[in-house]
């Protein structure tokens, strides 16, 4: 009788083997550059009108250190991005190796100060007579696999090919939310909030830049990284379980206690 150690090996060299993933291609740096112009198309459109409010003196809320710091920091991360993808573009690869660095401190202060922030930002709509919770579990979600992926990413940056990917998903998170300040009334108003409304007005921008970078990679590799095989599944799923815990009728009980209301 085969032995489990056998039987595995047996296994393996009948299973079919896949043909290596091209990790570099001529055409990745004008995607990467589409992709990053994307993101700052979204953050541009999305927070515009705030940001004019508040320069113009007419904020919806004043702005505490916690807000600043979260501003500064995901604005931070799309610059650090742009830095790095025009660094490659350039054949600076030691800079931009160093430089990555700087996204080691940058992540923890980013998911720490969104988290917060998200806290404060539901308090203030208790101040104003309205009740927020539900949405409370969409901003936590995105910040746990925004900070998932990235980490992921910085602690595997010496594999281009998955490094790459890993902070593609995990900026696209983030990305998505500004996208949604976007075009987020217009698409409640054509598709509603339920369950199926809310997966279209809340990720709608984020699963177009998904959509766009899986026929990226199928277009020029003929299929796709494994990190968007595990990745993709991963922040879809995400994204139906923040739905349905949005429309669960114990949820916001359970937001309140962590919001401390």
């Amino acid at each position: 009788m085969n032995t489990p150690g056998e039987l595995a090996v047996s296994i393996a060299t009948t299973l079919p083997t896949r043909r290596g993933f091209q990790v570099f291609h001529k055409n990745d740096r004008n995607f990467f550059l589409i992709f990053v112009l994307v993101c700052w198309l979204g953050v541009v459109m999305g927070f515009a009108h705030p940001v004019m409010d508040r320069i113009n003196g007419h904020p919806r809320f004043a702005a505490p250190l916690i807000l600043k710091i979260h501003a500064s920091a995901f604005v931070g991360w799309l610059i650090l991005l742009t830095s790095q993808i025009l660094l490659i573009r350039t054949r600076h690869t030691v800079l931009h190796m160093k430089l990555g660095l700087v996204g080691v401190a940058l992540v923890p202060v980013m998911a720490v100060s969104a988290y917060f922030s998200e806290i404060y930002t539901q308090r203030w709509h208790l101040t104003q007579g309205a009740n927020n919770f539900a949405f409370f579990i969409v901003p936590v979600l995105d910040v746990l696999g925004f900070t998932v992926l990235a980490t992921a990413a910085l602690a595997l940056r010496k594999n281009p090919g998955t490094h790459k990917r890993l902070i593609l998903l995990a900026t696209t998170v983030i990305a998505g939310a500004a996208y949604s300040r976007w075009w987020g009334d217009g698409l409640t108003a054509a598709f509603g909030d339920g369950l199926g409304g809310m997966l279209v007005n809340t990720y709608a921008g984020a699963d177009v830049i998904l959509a766009g970078a899986l026929s990226y990679d199928l277009w020029t590799r003929g299929r796709l990284h494994r990190v968007y095989e595990v990745g993709v599944p991963a922040i879809l799923l995400s994204q139906i379980a923040a739905t349905l815990i949005y429309h669960s009728a114990a949820w916001p009980p359970l937001a309140s206690l962590v919001i401390g209301h």
